[in-house]
């Protein structure tokens, strides 16, 4: 029996909530408590958030002993991941001067996102943007439902925070390759089919100078024409690299190895019309086909170098943290 698509099951309580809304629009637009418990906590109960248990969902969190934020997600180890502030179905979610203020008090508490919702718009908001613009915004009246189900799980997924996961910890991120072994013909041992893409790996070992974390990278007064030789991956194996392309299907793949949740297709950074990954083979573009859960999965590499670093980066964010000992760095 096949198991539930989490996008399938998000979907339908955004059709759910949809519902609600139009049905009670009257009651949401006056009442902020109806509005959280109808529109609101059924989408964070859908990403996997318990809204019953305070350690991971913090209602009502107080700042500065002015400011009261409505729910505070944290992580598997008790650390802030995102601060959501609702409103009233139809409230305004942009008026500059409380939207300022409130995200500031937000901000304090350094969470990765912050997001204001009246139950159908979502707008979120990043602590390394402007504090008065949302960098994104979903509203499930005009936003394709599909799309807004894949932002949602993006942002908000509480699997990326370490909530029901649990994988015992391994010395290295086993191999893509399945090392299977072969019947036996002629008394001789068959070679092992090559793979997709290329996953031949050195021992793990400290890496050498010059060194630069991937997220600094963009700092660098890099030469025309200049090349990456060797990235280091977040359990320190040192990988032999030659195009900027290469950084990001190695952190793709890395990804794929450490965490089986992720969703696919898997919007890239720019959250537009392009997957960073998919099961289907993209009609425009270059792609590397690769291997996830058992199944064959796209990675899309038509992208600048700047482009390659940003989404390889995002990549990295769906990396469990306690597979993340070191940070992804590159040499030249």
């Amino acid at each position: 029996m096949p198991s539930a698509s989490p996008l399938a099951a998000i979907y339908q309580v955004i059709q759910q909530v949809q519902a609600h809304a139009a049905a009670n629009a009257a009651l949401f637009q006056n009442n902020e408590a109806a509005t959280r418990a109808a529109l609101i906590n059924p989408i964070l109960r859908a990403l996997g958030w318990d809204t019953t248990n305070v350690r991971m969902v913090e209602p009502e969190r107080m700042v500065a002993n002015k400011q009261s934020l409505d729910y505070v997600l944290k992580d598997a180890h008790g650390n802030i991941r995102s601060v959501v502030e609702a409103k009233k179905l139809g409230e305004s979610l942009d008026k500059l001067g409380h939207v300022g203020a409130v995200i500031g008090y937000a901000f304090s508490l350094k969470p990765k996102n912050f997001f204001i919702t009246d139950g159908l718009n979502w707008h979120c908001y990043s602590p390394a943007h402007s504090t008065f613009h949302p960098i994104e915004t979903i509203d499930f009246r005009h936003t394709d439902l599909v799309e807004a189900a894949l932002r949602l799980i993006q942002w908000l997924d509480a699997t990326q925070a370490g909530h029901g996961i649990s994988v015992p910890a391994a010395p290295a991120v086993p191999s893509l390759v399945n090392n299977v072994e072969l019947p036996l013909a002629n008394g001789k041992k068959p070679k092992a089919p090559k793979a997709t893409a290329s996953l031949k790996r050195t021992q793990p070992h400290l890496p050498s100078a010059g060194f630069t974390d991937l997220a600094q990278v963009h700092l660098l007064a890099l030469q025309p024409g200049q090349k990456p030789k060797q990235l280091r991956l977040a359990d320190g194996t040192i990988q032999p690299i030659a195009t900027w392309k290469d950084i990001l299907l190695e952190v793709c793949r890395f990804a794929f190895a450490t965490n089986p949740h992720i969703p696919v297709p898997f919007v890239d950074k720019a959250g537009k019309k392009t997957f960073l990954f998919s099961a289907e083979k993209p009609s425009n573009g270059s792609s590397t086909l690769a291997s996830y859960n058992s199944k064959p999965v796209f990675i899309y590499t038509n992208y600048s170098a700047a482009d390659c670093i940003t989404n390889a980066l995002y990549a990295a964010e769906q990396i469990p943290p306690h597979h993340q000992k070191a940070a992804f760095a590159v040499s030249f």
